[in-house]
């Protein structure tokens, strides 16, 4: 491999003119320039292509596609088919990069490691304003072999801003599922993590913007819809591993534990284990078979919290 490979970064945006140029002036800004900055816009009808424009004029590595709206995936499957480099950054238009956040995790990729196939790093949640949110900080905590970590709900930072990977892998893994909903990052970590291994830098050197309009902000106002689609991928991998058995019971646990919170808001909402026999996610009607399944389920998550 050069000793200093080409990386490319993809930017997915829909009507993200707010905080497009922030975001942009944190690419440019990089200690280790990209190749190509290549922007996918999913059909913006918001100031978003003048501000390209004014970009586009002074940063000839700038690269714009255009298409119709057609979700987050599909303009990161874009960005994706234009890149030429051997490595690619995914960056979403409302984030914001550290400086050195390219070299430092490049670095890693440089250090004859043919293994490694994505490395992310720790990052820290702004406001809309960019002010830091003190309690809201994502570490990394394990690298290499992180398939089966990755399908029990852990180990990769939940960001794709803060990822790099091997395009020729994402390429040849399938890329971004567009038919997701939710969860389309983790679905290809997933995947990634099948055939090769994850590093990390353990610096913040990624700044997740937290706004109405944010995935992270509609994760937490849609915590049902968001479980179906995690049982959704999940379920690709279900009847394919060992893990089996640890995927179902983790997932039982999470259904339970959200159901517990759905019974304690107000007003309260039930029927949770009936609306997922009803699902169309052949994971989530197989989790509580019987009303003794979600009982027995039921037990262990009560205990385990409080045990903790």
């Amino acid at each position: 491999m050069p000793a200093n490979p080409e990386v490319d970064v993809l930017i997915p945006v829909r009507n993200g003119a707010r905080f497009l140029r922030p975001c942009l002036d944190s690419v440019f800004a990089q200690t280790r320039p990209a190749r190509a900055v290549i922007v996918a816009d999913d059909g913006s009808t918001d100031e978003t292509a003048d501000i390209l424009a004014e970009y586009s004029a002074r940063r000839p590595n700038l690269q714009v596609i255009r298409s119709e709206p057609r979700g987050v995936s599909h303009a990161r499957n874009l960005a994706l088919g234009a890149s030429r480099a051997p490595f690619v950054a995914f960056l979403d238009s409302d984030d914001v990069w550290h400086p050195d956040k390219l070299v430092k995790q490049m670095a890693l990729f440089a250090a004859d490691r043919p293994e490694i196939g994505f490395v992310h790093c720790a990052y820290f949640c702004i406001d809309e304003e960019g002010r830091r949110l003190a309690t809201r900080v994502v570490t990394p905590r394990k690298r290499g072999d992180v398939f089966a970590d990755l399908l029990l709900g852990d180990g990769v930072a939940g960001s794709a801003s803060a990822v790099v990977a091997r395009r020729d892998l994402v390429t040849a893994t399938g890329g971004f599922d567009e038919s997701l909903f939710h969860g389309e990052d983790w679905d290809l970590w997933i995947r990634l993590a099948r055939v090769s291994h994850l590093d990390f830098v353990g610096e913040e050197l990624t700044r997740v913007r937290i706004h109405p309009l944010g995935s992270q902000h509609r994760r937490a106002n849609g915590p049902e819809i968001f479980l179906l689609e995690r049982l959704r991928i999940l379920d690709k991998w279900i009847d394919r591993v060992p893990e089996s058995g640890r995927i179902l019971e983790a997932s039982r646990i999470e259904a339970v534990r959200l159901d517990l919170k759905n019974m304690l808001r107000f007003p309260p909402r039930w029927g949770l284990r009936r609306r997922l026999r009803a699902s169309d996610v052949p994971l989530a009607r197989r989790l509580f078979p019987t009303r003794r399944a979600y009982a027995m389920s039921f037990v262990r998550a009560v205990a385990d919290a409080a045990h903790r």
